[in-house]
């Protein structure tokens, strides 16, 4: 499985934990041009067993924390604006607040593939973070992540999307299908809440 949270589905961001150190602080510094430039930067990390690296991946969005949170609260604007999702649908709230939610996917030569995520929310000031972990999937071992927001300079906010996905069977183009998949995601939270936002 080419594993993405759709930005949608990503809801109800709350909880006390405290958020990591600052976003800004992760990002290479030969890179941070590239991210006031609006480039999406990209940073790999080596898991130990993986068959390919973590993904992370840092996008400016011109448009404002608040902006992002309404965005992943809404559920049944998700397919409309994320690439290749069919539908979210939240399973379960557990009792400590986070949610199991089922996704649907078209995917090239499979068709429809469902698979479950747990969702963790926190929330810090204006800050917020989504950790996920997969509970099922017919086309993955494990997957595993992060979406991070934190304010970034006027009306804007710093986006960070980790992942890393083990699947049942790599096949070659794999690694490279996965980072074009990140990228599309990112891309696709950028554009609706820049829209939102009316940037």
């Amino acid at each position: 499985m080419i594993s993405r949270i759709p930005p949608a589905v990503l809801a109800l961001l709350c909880g006390c934990t405290v958020i990591r150190a600052a976003l800004i602080d992760e990002v290479p510094r030969q890179a941070t041009d590239e991210l006031a430039a609006g480039q999406i930067v990209v940073k790999s990390k080596s898991v130990s067993g993986a068959p390919w690296p973590q993904l992370s991946l840092y996008q400016v969005v011109k448009a404002p924390p608040a902006v992002l949170k309404a965005l992943f609260n809404d559920y049944a604007a998700a397919p409309s604006y994320t690439p290749n999702l069919i539908s979210a649908i939240v399973l379960a709230t557990n009792p400590d607040g986070s949610k199991d939610v089922q996704y649907t996917t078209k995917v090239p030569i499979l068709g429809k593939i469902f698979y479950t995520v747990r969702n963790t929310y926190i929330t810090n000031g204006a800050s917020y973070e989504v950790d996920w972990t997969l509970i099922k999937s017919p086309l993955a071992k494990s997957s595993d992540g992060s979406l991070r927001i934190e304010p970034y300079g006027q009306n804007q906010s710093l986006l960070s999307y980790t992942n890393l996905c083990v699947p049942i069977t790599s096949l070659p183009g794999m690694k490279n299908a996965a980072l074009n998949e990140a990228k599309a995601t990112v891309r696709a939270i950028k554009a609706e809440a820049e829209k939102r936002a009316g940037s």
